[in-house]
């Protein structure tokens, strides 16, 4: 039996059923999975978003956060030779890929990357961009989180031949079912148990209190709303390290909640009874969430976005803008006052999110991993070019 090891920062909630269906598939095929991870950084312990993934695929190992915060390195290099093939996140923050990726270069172990491929952060330093682009093709195999990383990828010089475009996903039957189910007197009873009027236009965001998010953005913006819409209300749900400072901006708002990190049902619930998911700063998966729960999702045309904000379509299934608040808080407004345009959006919405599911992602992910695992075998073949005489055998 072949043994994969992928090797995680942390254990995101979120990722714990695609890595339960994955070694489900993977054992099918005759491969075992085993997942490490650390536990969290001091920074992000207050985003409450971890968790511990079962043993025996879960393998928690000891994580040592350097610099502050910025460097980490597991003690998992011996672990790793015992694979016959490791998968690690893309980065150079990420100490122990310093070791194992010379001996992906030299063919001594098959080490994967899976990741963004693209650095599309702000305050990039020159050294570490030189070594992430110098890298890139180091790797035994490429797990690209959507296909717009796949072509940058192949743009920098990567194999096709060796790039799996995974489609980046979550697992959102959950969101999905429990929008579908819920009733109308629960959606009200959710309402008022929010101290939200039965019919106030309401929209919701889901995701960090971090700098990269713009939630000041989004409350400076929901003020202008509110001053057109005057039955509007704003749901927050997340946590991080902006908590204290966002708790201080609406104090004197009644009308924005603020309700701390919620998962599942309880997500799931809240965004049943929200009009349009709102998320100025920078986008990732929550775009699926949007999809799952019929919202379109309105946001900032910004060059951090993750890859997969490539699933946005304009107009079908959401609305960007220029990163200016009154350009936003404009465009909340119209959409807001124009019901059979929310309705077509939320419609393309449901549609986009059968697009994208983990079930695809896990299809995606395995044959990478069995295409990485057992390469075609190449045989030299001779042909003769026009007007060549075959001197074989002579």
């Amino acid at each position: 039996m072949k043994k994969v090891l992928i090797i995680e920062a942390q254990m995101k909630q979120y990722r714990v059923p695609f890595y339960l269906l994955l070694r489900d598939v993977l054992a099918a095929n005759g491969i075992e999975l085993r997942v490490a991870y650390s536990d969290p950084p001091p920074s992000e312990v207050s985003r409450n978003d971890t968790c511990n993934l079962p043993s025996p695929v879960g393998l928690k190992v000891p994580g040592y956060w350097l610099w502050p915060d910025r460097l980490l390195y597991q003690p998992l290099l011996t672990t790793a030779l015992f694979f016959d093939l490791v998968i690690v996140d893309q980065g150079n923050r990420f100490l122990l890929n310093h070791f194992l990726l010379p001996l992906a270069r030299v063919g001594a172990r098959k080490i994967a990357f899976w990741g963004l491929g693209e650095n599309r952060q702000a305050g990039r330093i020159v050294f570490s961009e030189w070594h992430r682009l110098k890298t890139l093709n180091w790797a035994s195999w490429w797990f690209a989180y959507t296909k717009g990383t796949a072509g940058y990828l192949e743009q920098h010089g990567v194999p096709s031949s060796k790039i799996t475009a995974v489609q980046n996903s979550v697992d959102t039957k959950e969101i999905s079912s429990c929008v579908k189910n819920l009733t109308a007197e629960a959606r009200l009873a959710i309402r008022e148990r929010t101290g939200i009027p039965r019919t106030a236009p309401t929209g919701i965001y889901c995701g960090m209190l971090d700098k990269v998010k713009s939630v000041p953005f989004l409350i400076e913006a929901s003020r202008i709303i509110k001053a057109k819409l005057t039955d509007f209300h704003l749901i927050l749900l997340g946590g991080g390290p902006e908590q204290q400072a966002i708790e201080a901006l609406i104090r004197e708002h009644p009308w924005i909640h603020l309700l701390g990190p919620r998962f599942g049902k309880e997500k799931a619930e809240f965004m049943a009874i929200s009009d349009a998911l709102l998320a100025p700063g920078r986008v990732g998966l929550v775009v699926l969430d949007a999809f799952a729960a019929g919202l379109p999702l309105l946001t900032t045309r910004l060059p951090i976005h993750g890859p997969e904000f490539e699933y946005l379509e304009e107009e079908q299934n959401g609305v960007t803008t220029e990163p200016r608040i009154e350009a936003f808080a404009d465009a909340v407004i119209r959409l807001f006052g124009e019901p059979d345009r929310l309705r077509h959006l939320k419609e393309g919405a449901r549609t986009s999110a059968e697009k994208y599911s983990i079930e695809a992602m896990v299809e995606n992910f395995r044959s990478g991993i069995h295409q990485c695992l057992h390469p075609p075998r190449w045989h030299w073949s001779y042909s003769k070019l026009p007007g060549e005489r075959d001197i074989r055998g002579h």
